[in-house]
Parts: C-alpha cells; structure tokens; sequence
C-alpha cells in the first residue's frame, strides 16, 4: 500500500471516528485533571498509569506505535475504528499502529488504566 493510501485511510477512520462520536470530545475535563504516572519511557516503551475523573477524556487521536490498554479501576469506554468499546477491571485492549481512537470515562467513579505505548522493537 503506498504512503498516500496509507494517510488518506488514516484521515478516513479520523472523519469516520468524529462522526461516530460527534461533539463527544468537548466533555474532555479541564486540563491537570487527568493524572499520568510515567513508569518508564525509553525508546522502545512508554508506560503510564493513568486516572480519568469522571467525564474525563483522551480527545481524538493516534499513536505512531501500537498501544496496549489495561483498565485496572473503573470502566473505560473506547471508541475506535467505528465502534465502542466497553473495558471493565482486568480487561486487555489492542490498538494497531496509527489506529485513531478516543478513551472516556463515562461512569460515576474515577477510572484507572496502563497506557503501554510500543514505539519499537528492536
């Protein structure tokens, strides 16, 4: 598949994800509400705990690397690739490479989860 393929697909699930969710992205808390714990970044790896209060959200985006998302608190609704997505404690999500998707909270409690970014693998 060539470069211009590849980014005009990317745009197309971009187009395709905003209207999925539509205005979703403006009940993104307020900035420095939404904590990230850096446990390690390296240029392989980087991995975050992170905690959403309540209505909290990761606004629309995409990872140059794939992503693994573990919910260790809470619920964590992600919205990708069309579809939503429902992750309750213990529950393990994949994310290809350049996959455009949107993490929230949407229950009462605030929701804590492992953001493992995959940058390479050597």
């Amino acid at each position: 598949m060539t470069a211009k393929l590849m980014r005009l697909g990317v745009l197309i699930s971009l187009v395709g994800l905003g209207v999925l969710i539509g205005r979703a992205t403006m009940a993104q808390s307020p900035p420095g509400q939404i904590a990230e714990q850096e446990l390690l970044n390296n240029d392989s790896v980087r991995i975050v705990l992170m905690t959403y209060p309540p209505g909290a959200d990761s606004d629309l985006h995409l990872n140059v690397g794939p992503e693994i998302t573990i919910v260790q608190d809470g619920e964590l609704a992600l919205y990708s690739k069309g579809a939503r997505e429902a992750l309750r404690p213990h529950a393990a999500h994949w994310l290809p490479e350049a996959t455009a998707h949107l993490a929230r909270n949407e229950g009462e409690r605030p929701t804590r989860f492992w953001s493992i970014l995959l940058k390479r693998c050597d």
